[in-house]
């Protein structure tokens, strides 16, 4: 059966918390897969060529990065970009 779908315009305040809830989720995925590979945030700041305070600030969900931040956040941990973010 076919559905029908409305697609409306996202407010200021459906945005901010939609990127809200992605940056908990990043920063959630980030941390389990940094302590899994047993990398310390320091470690993955210098392989990832990020400082360190940055990677704590993704970590605490208080950042929205750059898909190309996420890229090479990824390569350091071998994981896709979407295990980040989903």
């Amino acid at each position: 059966m076919n559905q029908l779908v409305f697609k409306v315009p996202l407010t200021k305040s459906d945005n901010s918390k939609l990127k809200d809830r992605l940056s908990k989720k990043i920063s959630y995925n980030l941390r389990k897969f940094r302590q899994n590979r047993d990398l310390t945030q320091q470690e993955l700041s210098d392989k990832a060529g990020l400082h360190l305070t940055y990677v704590g600030h993704l970590e605490a969900g208080k950042y929205h990065p750059s898909t190309y931040v996420l890229w090479k956040i990824a390569n350091v941990l071998k994981v896709s970009l979407d295990d980040l973010v989903t």
